[in-house]
């Protein structure tokens, strides 16, 4: 039998093992991330199995690190937990002496926690083949997505990218409606709302849901496009660049959608959701 964590230490990065890795079952999750017209939108379930799959229990999956950076993360619940905790402490341990000033700098903290996770836990089932990352970042003025891998690669996501259980089953929609680059971070809202919904209430992965108390994470992390309106940029003007920083965190904020912008997407994705469901239940759908 391979020993994949010594094989990959070897061998470094093995794009046939990754491809084995995310082949192996995983444990509950669905997070979409989506490369927008406008920016990038990160939106995940809340649904977390419990006592070895036993019970479930409810919790959010995306979380800000960061000033700008948002991230989610798929795996059993006590990894990623270690994973958010580990990548907040090392991020306020950098920021007390310097300033994160790039996504490659990011990336690397990053890849130092994954590595420490695997030195912490060894061969641990779960690290080798479910721990996976979708980073939704805005260090200058263009949002972007990134995937990383169980081994803490870092892979750029130019138009969607789906991680946890829950993937294949929102594959068909993504595939269909095509939402690359040529929607806008509401319309990917909904969208996630929409395969969330279907997934939920069709039961085809009990592992991933949300509750009536903790509905879907949605984040929106907007590109920035500075309005003619302003002066001119001028790094060696204060008052120029707080009124440029204003701008940018007042008109473009990476935020979190409230309770109740999520139950509105929900509640305009629902009609489409009960189509999809009449069309088997109600004998729409034949093979013969």
């Amino acid at each position: 039998m391979i020993n994949y964590y010594n094989y990959s230490k070897k061998h470094k990065y093995n794009p046939f093992l990754d491809r084995y890795l995310q082949s192996v079952k995983k444990d509950m999750t669905y997070i979409l991330g989506v490369r927008c017209a406008d920016g990038v939108l990160l939106i995940g379930d809340t649904k977390v199995t419990i006592d070895d799959g036993a019970d479930y229990a409810y919790s959010k999956k995306i979380f800000k690190p960061f000033t700008s950076v948002v991230m989610g993360a798929a795996g059993a619940s006590g990894l990623y937990k270690s994973f958010q905790d580990r990548i907040t402490y090392a991020v306020t341990k950098i920021e007390e002496t310097e300033r994160i000033t790039s996504p490659e700098q990011f990336s690397v903290i990053i890849e130092n926690v994954i590595r420490q996770m695997h030195d912490v836990y060894g061969e641990d089932r779960h690290i080798l083949s479910n721990l996976e990352i979708l980073m939704g970042f805005r260090i200058g003025d263009q949002a972007e997505l990134r995937r990383f891998t169980s081994y803490g690669f870092p892979e750029p996501v130019n138009d969607c990218k789906a991680i946890g259980h829950g993937e294949p089953y929102g594959t068909i929609f993504l595939k269909k409606l095509k939402p690359k680059n040529t929607i806008t971070m509401e319309q990917a809202s909904l969208l996630g709302c929409f395969i969330l919904k279907v997934i939920q209430e069709t039961e085809i992965d009990k592992s991933v849901g949300f509750s009536d108390s903790l509905l879907p994470q949605v984040w929106h992390i907007p590109d920035i496009k500075y309005s003619t309106d302003l002066p001119p940029y001028d790094s060696n003007d204060d008052e120029i660049i707080e009124l440029y920083t204003e701008y940018r965190n007042k008109k473009f904020s990476i935020k979190e959608l409230s309770n109740k912008e999520v139950q509105s997407l929900l509640n305009r994705v629902s009609h489409r959701v009960e189509d999809f469901n009449s069309f088997f239940n109600n004998g729409d759908f034949r093979l013969f």
